[in-house]
């Protein structure tokens, strides 16, 4: 099971495109989601160690964004 709820990601699609979603595809997104959201992580925590922080922040999960984006 997933860290986000089907009925959310289900919200998530019909609040893009006013279409009815089977589970499986509110599933398949939470899936999708939750990988990318461990990637972020991980790559923010990357930032964090480099830059001696113990705490990471906004700005560590926002170039950790850019980072895996390019």
């Amino acid at each position: 099971m997933t860290e986000f709820l089907i009925a959310t990601m289900a919200r998530l699609i019909k609040k893009a495109a006013k279409v009815r979603v089977s589970r499986d595809a509110a599933l398949e997104l939470s899936i999708v989601l939750e990988d990318y959201a461990v990637r972020v992580a991980t790559e923010a925590l990357k930032l964090t160690e480099h830059r001696g922080a113990k705490t990471l922040s906004k700005e560590d999960i926002k170039a950790a964004v850019s980072a895996i984006s390019k």
